[in-house]
């Protein structure tokens, strides 16, 4: 358990509050809320905490089903700027888990990449089965995998960033930095017309909820929970599914030359 500032609208007032391992953004609200600092109550809808990524110029808002010791676990523990705030917000209604899609969303389009710092590319990208694709053209024949949302979300970008196109926004690791060899795999920029950059973001949220829900609320609950469940692996074209090499437990009335080995081969052989 530590004690956590939690920002209320802005950076002018404040709640204490007590995080464990297990408390939630939702649970975090009604403390808040408890203690009547949300104007006309959580209630009245709208509210979320949201994560202020500071050392990166972004924010999200944090689903009510999500444990804010991850959250605050994957900050840079020797900078202090990160911070979580409480602020009303349209998405709320669409991440919660009442509107929890059925299946993950997909969308493509193209979109401006920061590849390098201040350079950028016309990129065709795609978003489907919680990842997201990136090629030069839509017929996607030079297509190359970017990240999966199952430790990736959608970020505002907050900080001024000088773009090609007029809305700027991110998909950023939910994990430490320090997994990352290389630290520009991270974070990745894009650049849109405010219109497809606001329905990009809205997808990559509800992609990863999606991802979170079944994570968290259907494996762990095994075969018999309701509601929706991951599908099974998938054999990419042109890949063998992975088999064993050998039957590593045979039957003791099975002679060894029958298990598998070339006649002739020294393995085929019994061991006196």
């Amino acid at each position: 358990m530590w004690q956590q500032r939690v920002f209320i609208g802005n950076m002018q007032r404040f709640c204490l509050v007590e995080i464990g391992s297990t408390t939630s953004a939702g649970e975090v609200l009604q403390i808040v809320d408890g203690q009547g600092a949300l104007e006309h109550g959580a209630g009245s809808g709208g509210w979320m905490v949201w994560e202020v990524s500071q050392d990166f110029g972004m924010e999200r808002p944090i689903r009510n089903f999500e444990l804010l010791s991850d959250v605050c676990g994957s900050w840079n523990t020797d900078k202090t700027v990160n911070l979580l705030v409480i602020k009303r917000t349209l998405l709320a209604p669409r991440l919660s888990i009442s509107a929890m899609p059925a299946s993950s969303p997909i969308c493509s389009g193209y979109v401006q990449y920061e590849y390098k710092r201040g350079k950028w590319q016309k990129r065709w990208m795609e978003l489907r089965e919680h990842s997201i694709w990136l090629s030069k053209k839509d017929n996607t024949k030079d297509q190359t995998f970017l990240c999966s949302l199952s430790n990736f979300d959608a970020y505002f970008v907050t900080r001024v960033h000088k773009a090609p196109r007029s809305y700027v926004f991110a998909v950023k690791s939910t994990d430490s930095i320090t997994f990352f060899e290389n630290t520009s795999d991270y974070v990745h920029v894009f650049a849109t017309g405010e219109g497809e950059g606001k329905n990009w973001v809205e997808k990559i949220l509800l992609a990863r909820s999606y991802v979170l829900y079944q994570e968290r609320n259907v494996l762990s609950s095994g075969p018999s929970s309701s509601g929706l469940h991951r599908a099974g692996t998938r054999v990419q074209p042109g890949q063998r599914p992975a088999q064993p090499l050998v039957d590593v437990n045979p039957r003791n009335d099975v002679p060894v030359s029958a298990v598998g080995f070339q006649p002739g081969s020294l393995l085929a052989k019994r061991i006196p």
